[in-house]
């Protein structure tokens, strides 16, 4: 129990900082898509901080049922619950800067209001796995990993599929089709609650998880349902192939010319999509949130006039390095082989992975320059709406 104890100290806050990236996306969809600031800026910043350090007072949750004192389970149950309130701070942050706002229903937003429905149901079961009478009686059973999934899945993979909409023109200059996005959504929303919601009845009914068989007939009707769920969910996966191919077949038409295609906020909208290796060609100036969203609103008042010549200086960028690819092969063979007990193969990719390491360490060319002249031909035949 003391390696359990160890383990769960490091793995709970593992999993509230796997999420605080999408935080950070789902901040961004709904400020753009709303044409509205993020409400509550500080608040958002002051609840992130507080998840982080309350995050290391909630493990011993994950057990309940160890024998602990009444004491000591009673302090993590209140513990585990708190944590619930900068969580819940965030939500709000996000539907107050939607509420009066222009929100335009795009494929990020239908993934950023999902995530938020979904979340706070997961939310919920995850208050009361907080209270250690009810975690007493499910602990180890198919409620426990509904719960999970409930959290995890819209709070990373939705997060992902937001940000991967969101910033796919950005990364290669078209848009992805938008009809196929929403189809994908559709399918992985309707298909995650028909397969995850009957766990919590089966969970309650006394299902434990990692059975590899039941001869309770009861729950055959709720594991069918929720075997359906996993197929729509198949759908949506497919969904989402499709729309890259049909994006890449037909991104003439999806381009992004402008470099901001969503109207956005911050800077990286503000160059050409894609973006060249050196991002600026001349440093912004920053001196507010959402500087780029900022300045545009004060050309469009004409308080201020877009910047019609720069002066370019050469900039220097680091050459492309395979260092991180080739470690991360040699890795991958390495932990294969280490979970196999395959120690020749283990000791090659170590090796591998050292030599790797040296072999780039010592390389005398890690800069190469882009000439003025460059960067203003690029600069000028790119142009953006606003220049910085």
């Amino acid at each position: 129990m003391m390696y359990v104890n160890l383990f769960w100290v490091w793995g709970h806050p593992e999993v509230y900082i796997l999420v605080m990236p999408a935080y950070g996306i789902y901040s961004e969809v709904s400020a753009t898509f709303s044409s509205k600031p993020l409400f509550g800026y500080r608040s958002m910043v002051g609840a992130t901080l507080a998840i982080c350090v309350l995050s290391y007072t909630v493990w011993l949750h994950h057990f309940f049922t160890m024998g602990a004192s009444a004491s000591v389970n009673a302090f993590f149950g209140i513990t585990s619950m708190i944590i619930g309130v900068p969580t819940g701070v965030k939500i709000f942050n996000w539907l107050f800067t939607m509420y009066g706002g222009r929100v335009r229903i795009t494929v990020p937003v239908l993934w950023t209001i999902g995530f938020m429905v979904t979340f706070v149901f997961g939310g919920l079961t995850g208050v009361l796995l907080a209270l250690p009478p009810v975690d007493w009686q499910v602990h180890n059973s198919l409620f426990l990993v509904a719960h999970f999934h409930h959290v995890i899945i819209p709070g990373v993979l939705f997060g992902v599929m937001a940000g991967y909409n969101y910033w796919f023109p950005k990364a290669f200059g078209f848009r992805l089709e938008e009809r196929w996005g929403i189809a994908s959504f559709w399918c992985w929303f309707i298909g995650f609650h028909l397969a995850f919601m009957p766990l919590y009845v089966v969970g309650l009914m006394g299902m434990t998880r990692r059975m590899q068989h039941y001869d309770v007939l009861s729950w055959q009707p709720w594991l069918w349902v929720a075997e359906a769920g996993a197929v729509i969910v198949l759908g949506g996966i497919l969904c989402q192939i499709v729309q890259l191919v049909v994006s890449i077949r037909h991104r003439e038409q999806l381009r992004d010319t402008t470099g901001d295609p969503w109207n956005g906020r911050t800077l990286e909208w503000s160059t050409a999509s894609p973006p060249p290796a050196w991002n600026f060609a001349v440093p912004p100036r920053v001196g507010e949130l959402d500087a780029f969203w900022a300045k545009k609103q004060r050309v469009r008042a004409k308080q201020e006039q877009p910047v019609s010549r720069r002066e370019y200086q050469p900039i220097e960028v680091p050459r492309n390095n395979p260092t991180g690819f080739v470690t991360a092969f040699f890795a991958v063979i390495t932990g294969f082989a280490l979970i196999w007990h395959i120690w020749w193969m283990a000791g090659v990719g170590l090796l591998g992975a050292a030599a790797t390491l040296l072999t780039y360490m010592f390389h005398p060319d890690e800069e190469v320059e882009i000439s003025a002249e460059q960067v203003a031909l690029f600069d000028r035949t790119h142009p953006v709406e606003v220049s910085l």
